[in-house]
């Protein structure tokens, strides 16, 4: 059997706060195959959003393990974790976190530049990118040129320039309108579906678990419930 592509076993976070030790994840598992399109959804300090950050290799748990392709990455130094990140994962943040002085390109192209490469071929899957997300004419246009959705549409585009096979997202949706947020949820569907690139959302909205392949309930550091929708076509567009 194939080994999952994230596997979660029994993690727990802590955070210091003073003397005080407060715990975000109580024993989490969770195990997310190749080409799943999962939904975590929860309210606001159920700990998703930092279960993703254990999920995607930005924070270690306190206890427990994570797999990627069967691969205990706890044995894994600093250098050795970037490199995962950027050759196997990609991110996308309700923030957007695009740097306000470059274009939309430029923007796309950044994490392909920490190492050296072939900048043309960069800049060429930075542009078919940009055209396949709906922003062929704007990719020289700079954020605040550009609408909430477009520069989502912008971040999706850089997630996917080092071609990731996960793409984690947090809270994707979160500073769109409703019509808007449906457009880049069904994208990212759309990209998951046709690609079979492997999606996880963490969301306070239910709405999005429409969307979802797998959808996982958490409270209080704890996944309540996982139900497997199974794989359909995606929704929107």
């Amino acid at each position: 059997m194939t080994a999952p592509i994230v596997e979660a076993r029994d993690v727990v976070r802590e955070y210091k706060m003073g003397t005080a030790s407060v715990r975000a994840l109580s024993g989490v598992s969770l195990s997310i195959d190749a080409g799943d399109f999962v939904v975590i959804v929860g309210p606001s300090g159920s700990g998703k959003s930092t279960l993703m950050h254990i999920l995607g290799t930005l924070d270690h748990p306190t206890s427990g393990k994570v797999f990627i392709d069967g691969r205990d990455i706890s044995v894994f130094d600093d250098w050795h974790l970037a490199m995962l990140r950027r050759k196997k994962i990609g991110f996308i943040f309700q923030s957007f976190n695009l740097i306000p002085t470059l274009n939309a390109l430029e923007n796309v192209v950044i994490p392909t530049e920490p190492i050296p490469g072939d900048k043309d071929w960069a800049d060429g899957r930075a542009v078919s990118l940009l055209k396949r997300v709906g922003l062929g004419e704007r990719m020289f246009h700079k954020p605040d040129e550009l609408s909430g959705g477009q520069r989502q549409r912008v971040s999706i585009a850089r997630a996917l320039i080092n071609d990731p096979e996960i793409v984690f997202a947090d809270e994707p949706t979160g500073n769109l309108d409703s019509v808007t947020g449906k457009q880049v949820i069904g994208l990212m569907r759309e990209l998951n579906s046709r690609d079979n690139k492997t999606f996880v959302i963490v969301t306070h909205d239910p709405s999005l678990l429409d969307y979802a392949t797998k959808k996982v309930f958490i409270l209080d550091g704890r996944i309540s419930k996982v139900e497997n929708a199974g794989r359909k076509s995606g929704k929107g567009g």
